[in-house]
């Protein structure tokens, strides 16, 4: 097995774990531990609630829980990489890819991309935080129980909309605030695409949509994208999520 399988084993060992706290186990507590009930800074709190999956069609509770208000960026993974804490293996893409923006001059402040499941879940890991669930992210993309189509609202985008998509590579995170959630959650639709813990049959759940979509479906709240642990893509990235203490 190679360091990178290796490295995705371990990461997938640890998404059984967040399964099994959806499903009611209790789980171990990562890294930091926060006494009150505030997210910490960066991150958003939302409240839980029950809802319909949109394209699922399942009804699921999601519990309290506190959301990275950005995608990671190039600049924090890189951060994590000089602690000797993640990892850098084909951070630039394989093969490599000019929409990589890790160690770019320019882009500290972009998305952090071209990175697989293990990568993205080790460095939330070291953060004290994880992965979001799938119906975690679905829920603050659809804006809770207002349950809107898209983060903003019910309104497809236009392409001046002021949504990082139908671009040629990443945008800097948050500076499209008309697309912003409830909360000011920045860039749940456009930019990259995001891990999830989610699964269909043997593969992996992203969601969000990214700069290269060219048609407003793939930026519903709703929509699923899959694809193997080791993949690493330009349009692909990840934020952390925090279970609330509340």
């Amino acid at each position: 097995m190679s360091a990178r399988e290796l490295r995705v084993a371990r990461a997938v060992g640890a998404l059984v774990v967040v399964v099994l706290v959806g499903a009611g186990a209790v789980a171990p507590r990562l890294g930091l531990r926060h006494a009150n009930s505030s997210c910490p800074t960066g991150m958003a709190a939302l409240t839980g609630g029950s809802f319909t999956m949109g394209d699922r069609g399942d009804a699921v509770v999601v519990l309290p829980f506190c959301l990275d208000v950005t995608e990671v960026t190039a600049d924090a993974f890189a951060a994590c990489v000089k602690s000797g804490q993640c990892a850098a293996e084909e951070a630039g893409g394989s093969p490599p890819d000019a929409t990589c923006n890790y160690r770019v001059a320019g882009r500290g402040d972009h998305p952090m991309n071209c990175v697989d499941l293990a990568q993205a879940t080790t460095y939330c890991q070291v953060q004290g935080k994880r992965l979001p669930s799938e119906e975690e992210w679905e829920w603050a993309a659809r804006g809770g129980s207002r349950g809107t189509t898209y983060p903003w609202g019910n309104e497809a985008p236009e392409p001046e909309s002021g949504v990082c998509w139908k671009q040629a590579g990443t945008c800097a995170v948050g500076t499209h605030p008309a697309s912003d959630a409830p909360g000011g959650i920045h860039d749940l639709a456009g930019n990259v695409w995001e891990w999830t813990t989610g699964m269909i049959g043997q593969s992996h759940v992203y969601r969000g949509g990214s700069w290269g979509n060219t048609e407003a479906r793939y930026l519903r709240a709703a929509t699923r994208s899959r694809n193997g642990a080791l993949v690493s893509y330009g349009v692909l990235g990840f934020r952390c999520a925090l279970t609330s203490h509340r």
